[in-house]
């Protein structure tokens, strides 16, 4: 058997090694964390883990009438009323004219947290209907929220 022929049933043997590694790794898991889908925040998964549920004061804010080029905030506030730790991974504002802060550390259960959206209206006129979806390791992952305002010319 020559050196070469060696060398190439290794380099097979360890990339099926790899490959197979690879395919048996459970899709639940991400860097050791385990991601779960649960049926309700109240009940446990199918695998026994408990979840978290993101319970907000309001869900939708107005904010009135808006002279165009305003910029205005608002604080959305809620609890985590499930019973494992909550972490918001993203906040996706509806459009460029929003941006928006939010809790980035994990919250316990039973603990507040916030999410603060600015809202430039410089290039909007009339009656402004956005929303913000918050995605989080909650059922369902998403959670909407909205804002409105009247934007009138200068």
């Amino acid at each position: 058997m020559s050196i070469y022929r060696i060398l190439y049933q290794t380099i097979i043997f360890a990339f099926l090694l790899v490959f197979m590694s690879c395919s048996n790794q459970n899709n639940d898991e991400i860097d050791g964390n385990v991601v779960n889908i649960p049926i309700s925040a109240d009940e446990k998964n199918e695998k026994g883990q408990r979840m978290p549920k993101l319970e907000f004061e309001q869900k939708h804010h107005d904010f009135g009438k808006l002279i165009q080029g305003e910029k205005v905030s608002y604080t959305y506030k809620f609890k985590n009323t499930g019973n494992a730790i909550l972490v918001i991974s993203s906040v996706l504002p509806g459009c460029n004219c929003t941006v928006a802060q939010f809790t980035q550390t994990p919250i316990a259960p039973g603990e507040n947290g916030s999410i603060t959206i600015n809202f430039n209206s410089e290039t909007k006129k009339g009656l402004v209907n956005t929303t913000i979806v918050v995605q989080a390791n909650t059922y369902p992952a998403d959670t909407r929220l909205s804002f409105t305002a009247n934007v009138d010319l200068p």
